[in-house]
This record gives structure tokens, sequence and C-alpha cells, in this order.
């Protein structure tokens, strides 16, 4: 193993691994990497494997990494506001929770592909449904991004946070009950929850009364060392009580929150979390044999392959299903393909129960380090990738997702809506009808063949019979509540419909169509939004193959039905773009009006901006498609003006002349980066997309 310095302290071991860690963050910075992948090299470094002057004792290590765990979940808690939530949902939420179940349910498949077990499957997918913070607050600090895809980031990464506690508690149920023995679970978790409500009960009415109490002595230290108290006493009896302390520190997180001064402690918490934060992921590193990692690297790519597309396939179609355009939506889902801390605590709580494979730990590391890589070289061609993607998909189906965003960002932007609370009162129904579809298909699932067994037995019937009578009264409970989800869904759509598109907002046609369009899509996305998540909780059950299968055929015949309606929508967009073409022709003015209004075109048509190519534009003498136009910025060139030439439909290969006036389509930040884009070229872009402020800042001192 090579000669290794003795060390007889805590303080020679936290010497040795800060030492090292340090060097190797450096480097690591220096390469314009994530300082994790740093610390993990020097937990292989510092680790029992490798055969260097330096070693450090991993279960001293060990021991002070669970400080980095408490203290990280401790923050999370901080930072968790009901407001927040809120806030982000309308743009996030859809988009995160099917990304979570999409990513949960393919983990646990590859699990059961490989042959592990149900419970060491399960793990296996709730590792690698998180993303990482760290990550992709410094690969946006490399590569800026727009503001419109940063702030859709930020709320997938809010949301990923608070799944990430849920699982927290469901896989330590799931590791304190070795398996998934529906009886056993069900008190586990119930247990558990109970539990959880008893701390909350009692520490909302001591904890913030205690915190303001400390807050007014004025004293930094003293509320340091009281909420550090606080946070690892409330870990500690969850860890009594038989839970991870990772749970117990975001609770205690959540109630110093609600003094009203998490900001503040969670600034003076910061340096200490950040140094036991490096410790705890140089002790990931330190389990780390290399060896062993090159056995299981073909497990790993397989892993590897499974976040990287699956992130970018979940988070590409939920986010156009809710209404984030397809720029936004991939650039979102190359940002976010990586597993990162969560991960490594997740996996912990199966190794350290011992219901999961020990070398779940090395495979986790090799494709937490190739994300890391990789996320920012995807991030780089993200304009690229959208190109392509988008010359793949066929035109009708494009322009479709172009008018769709505009359409519901026309709804965000209009905040006086009448209908919205009643919308929130559907989406309220379809949330409570999913869940009751959920249990019930779960408890038939999991009961059928007593059910099965006891008409058999009790009613003299034949199994074939017996076994046709419960699947029969499973439908008769299920048919009532799909029924009416699918009402449900209509019902929001029809309110959606009746803000963005009024039926007296023009020609009648028109108005049909693109209802017709909108409800369709809605009733995909809420489809989706219901069917996705419950494969994941009942995958263990029902298998995966079968469910997949059947999820795959739903979504076929729907997205075969949304595509003859785009097609019959793309013919109302070519004769709306036949008509602003005609206002462009009639415009004999060298500076063109900044917009082409008119209300009986199709709307996402109705109100187009104009731009004029001079000699000095970045996009003189360069074609729609070299200057990548539709996938840098989101809008779309419509038609072209050429003065005596009359006006061209762009086919993106035209090269752009001086004094040609383009009509562009888009939400207001594409138009806006366009005109960027087209006047001083990708610099300034990338300029105007950095943020004046960290994608995750920390709030100052109060």
């Amino acid at each position: 193993m090579g000669v290794h310095v003795n060390v007889h302290s805590f303080s020679a071991d936290l010497a040795v691994v800060l030492a090292v860690a340090a060097v190797t963050a450096i480097l690591a910075r220096v390469a314009k990497q994530p300082s994790v992948l740093g610390y993990l090299f020097a937990g292989l470094l510092v680790g029992p494997y490798i055969p260097l002057p330096v070693f450090a004792d991993h279960e001293r290590i060990e021991a002070m990494a669970e400080f980095g765990v408490v203290l990280v979940m401790f923050a999370v808690g901080l930072e968790f506001r009901v407001a927040k939530l809120k806030e982000v949902l309308p743009t996030s939420g859809l988009t995160a929770v099917l990304q979570v179940a999409f990513l949960f349910w393919c983990g646990m498949s590859l699990g059961r592909a490989l042959g592990w077990s149900t419970v060491e499957g399960i793990f296996l997918g709730a590792s690698i449904c998180i993303s990482s913070t760290m990550v992709v607050s410094r690969v946006f600090a490399e590569r800026p991004v727009g503001a419109d895809v940063r702030s859709n980031v930020l709320g997938i990464l809010v949301i990923q946070d608070i799944v990430a506690i849920v699982l927290v508690a469901a896989m330590t149920a799931v590791a304190a009950g070795g398996g998934l023995a529906p009886r056993e679970l069900a008190f586990t978790l119930g247990k558990l929850g109970l539990v959880l409500l008893g701390i909350l009960g009692v520490g909302v009415f001591v904890v913030p009364r205690l915190i303001q109490k400390v807050v007014t002595t004025r004293s930094s230290e003293l509320l340091v060392v009281v909420a550090v108290g606080l946070c690892f006493g409330i870990a500690e009896l969850a860890a009594v009580l038989g839970y991870s302390v990772a749970l117990g520190a975001f609770v205690a997180g959540m109630l110093v929150a609600e003094s009203g001064r998490g900001h503040k402690v969670e600034h003076l918490v910061a340096p200490m979390r950040d140094v036991f934060a490096a410790i705890f992921f140089v002790s990931i590193g330190m389990t780390v044999d290399p060896q062993l990692a090159w056995q299981h690297l073909p497990i790993a790519l397989l892993v590897f392959g499974v976040v990287v597309i699956g992130q970018l396939l979940s988070v590409s179609v939920a986010g156009v299903l809710s209404g984030n355009g397809l720029r936004r939506s991939m650039t979102a889902g190359l940002a976010i393909g990586q597993i990162g801390e969560f991960s490594f605590i997740l996996a912990g709580i199966g190794i350290g129960a011992k219901v999961v494979r020990i070398e779940l730990q090395p495979i986790l590391v090799t494709v937490a380090v190739l994300t890391a890589f990789t996320t920012p070289l995807a991030l780089g061609f993200a304009p690229q990738i959208v190109e392509l993607v988008d010359r793949i998909l066929p035109p009708p189906l494009y322009r479709m997702i172009n008018l769709y965003e505009d359409w519901i960002g026309r709804f965000r932007a209009n905040t006086e809506q009448r209908s919205v609370p009643k919308m929130r009162r559907a989406i309220r129904t379809l949330i409570l009808e999913a869940i009751g579809f959920t249990v019930v298909l779960g408890v038939t699932t999991w009961g059928h063949a007593k059910a099965t067994r006891w008409l058999v037995a009790r009613a003299d019937l034949q199994p074939s019979l017996a076994k046709s009578a419960v699947i029969g009264a499973v439908l008769v409970v299920l048919a009532p509540l799909v029924l009416s989800g699918v009402k449900n869904t209509l019902a929001f759509a029809r309110l959606l419909a009746d803000v963005v598109l009024p039926s007296d907002g023009g020609d009648p046609l028109v108005v049909r169509v693109s209802r017709h369009t909108l409800r369709i899509t809605v009733l995909l996305a809420a489809t989706l939004g219901i069917v996705v998540p419950t494969l994941a909780v009942l995958g263990p059950v029902v298998g995966t193959l079968t469910g997949g299968l059947l999820l795959g055929a739903g979504v076929f015949g729907m997205g075969m039905y949304l595509y003859r309606s785009a097609h019959a929508l793309d013919h109302e967009f070519a004769s709306g773009a036949e008509t602003l073409a005609a206002l462009m022709a009639r415009q004999v003015s060298d500076r063109p009006e900044p917009e082409l209004s008119d209300r009986s075109l199709l709307p996402g048509l109705d109100h187009a901006r104009t731009f004029l190519i001079t000699e000095q534009s970045h996009a003189v003498h360069k074609t729609l498609g070299e200057v990548h136009l539709r996938a840098r910025t989101g809008s779309t060139v419509i038609a072209i003006h050429r003065g005596h030439d009359g006006v061209t439909l762009p086919t993106g290969h035209e090269p752009l002349r001086p004094g040609d006036k383009l009509a562009l389509i888009g939400t207001n930040d594409a138009l806006a980066r366009a005109e960027v884009l087209l006047r001083d070229g990708p610099e300034a872009l990338t300029a105007h997309d950095a943020p004046q402020s960290p994608l995750l800042s920390e709030a100052p001192p109060e």
C-alpha cells in the first residue's frame, strides 16, 4: 500500500485533508472545473488505495464528514421558503416533477436490468435524479446563459432540493425497513411522519422564539453558536429515533428559518458549512478503490448515459409542455445533466444500512466526475445542439412550439386574470385525483393476488373469473378518477384559452384551430405529469418494463394526434406569414416601424417586431443559419423584405443584405436577445446574458 504518514490525532487528519484538498481544489479551479472534483481527487490521494506518503484515517474523516452532511442539509432547510416555491412552480414545477420522476424510473429500470435487487434499484434511481447546485452555479459563472434559462434552472433546482428531502425521508424508511413489504413499509413511513410532526410541532413554538431572542443580543457569535447547536441537537435527536441526521438537520434549518432570520444565520454558517462539505467530499473520494471503480466502469458509463440523456430528454419535453420553448428547455436540460451532493447522501443511507452494495459509491463518483466535465462542454455547444434538433423537428411542430411558448408567455404576463382562482382549484383537484389514482392502483396492485384467492375461496369462483372480477372492480374504481381528471384538464385548458385565445379575438377558424391545439397540448402535459410520477412510485410493484411500454404507447398516440393538430395550425401560420409579408411590402420608409400588428392574425403572429440590417450589423452577409438565430435566442424570422426585390419567406440559407427588413416573432426576451445578436454578435449576447449576481447568491448579513 506504500508509505503512510503516521496519523495519531484528529488535528493531524484535518491538516492532511484540508491541505491536499486546498491544492486539488485550486487546480480544479485553474482547469475551470467545479471544486467538488478537486475534493474527490483529494480523497483518492489521502485514501488507503493509492500508495502515496500522505494518509488520513478514514474512520475519523468519515466522522468529520458527517458534520458536512448536517451543515449542508441545515443550509438547505434555511433556504426553504414557501413563497419561493410558489414563485417557481408555474414555470418550473411540471419540468422538475417530470424530470425527477423520469430519472428515478430510469435508474430503477437500469438497476433491475443489471440484476440488482428492487431496493438497490430504488436507491440507484434516487441517487441519479437530483442535480448538483454546486456544479450548476460554477458552470453558469463560466458560461453565462440568458436570464430566462437561469431562472428556469434555478426553479428546477429549488424543487429538486425539496424532492431530495422527501427522498432522504423515504430512503431512510426503506433502509430501516430493509425492504418494500407493504405493511412494514407503511408502518415505517407512518412512524416517520408522526416523528416529523412531533418535532415540527414542538420546535415551531420554541426555536423561532429562541432565535429572535438571541438576535436581540446583537451578538453574531452567540447567534451562530445557538443556531449550530440547534442544528446538531435536532440532527442527533433524529438519529436517536432511528432516522438520518440529514433529515434532522433539514428540519432544524426549517425551524430556524421560521424566525425570519434564516438569511443571517445562513451567512454566518456558510464558511463552516463549506469547510466540512469539502471534508465530506474528500471522505467520499477516500472510499473509492480505483481498481473497483475500473471494474465497474461499464456500469458507470451506462449510468452516465442515463443521467445525461435522461435529463436532456425529460427537461426538454417537460419544458416545452410548460411553455418554456425549445431553446430554453434544451439549454436547461444540458445545464442540469449531472449528479451531485445529494446523490452521495442518499447512497450513503443505503450503504450504511447494508441494503445496497458497496460498489454503488465508486459508480456514483465516476458518474459525478464525468458529468462535471461534460456539463460545461454540453452547455458550450447548446446553440449547435438546439439547432440540430431544430433541423430534425418537422417544421409544423417547431412552429407550433414557438406559438405555444408565446401563448403561455402572454398568460404569465397577464397578472390580472380573473380565471386564476378557478385554474388553481382545477390544478389542486388534479393533484388530489392523481394521488387517489396512484393510491388505488398501488393498493390493488399489491393486493390483487390476495383478493383473487379470497374470491376463489369464499365465492367459489374459477381463478380466471376471480381475476377478471378483481380487474373489473379496479377499472370501476379508476374510471371516475380518470374521467374526472380529463374533465378538469380540459376545463383548465378552456380557462387558459379564454385568456390568451379569446373567442372574439379574430378569425373564428384561426381561433378554433388554436384553441384545439392548446387543449391537446395541455392534456398531454397533464397526462405526463400524472402518469410518469405514478410509474416512478409504483415501479417496484408493477414492473418498470410494463409501465414503460404503457407510457410509451400512450405518449406516442397523443403525440401523433398533436402532430396532426400542428399541421392544421401550420396552415394558419403560413397564411399569417403571408399577411405580415404584405404589411412589410407596404412600408416604404427606410426606417421600419417597430411592430407589425394585425389582430386578425394567428395569436403569436399578431404582434411581430421588425429589425433593419445595416452595413454595421453583425449578421450582414451571413445567413440566419450561420447566425444561429433561433438556437441562440428562441425568436424566428418569418419574412424578409428586400426593397424592390419584394418579400422573401426565409429558409435560413439566404445571406442577409444591407437594407433587409426582418419580421421576427417570439417572446419579449427572445426578441430582445435577437436584436442584440443581429446587431452586435454572439459576444455581445454573452455579455447581455451575464448575470449581475451569482446563480445562488448568498444574502448579506442583516
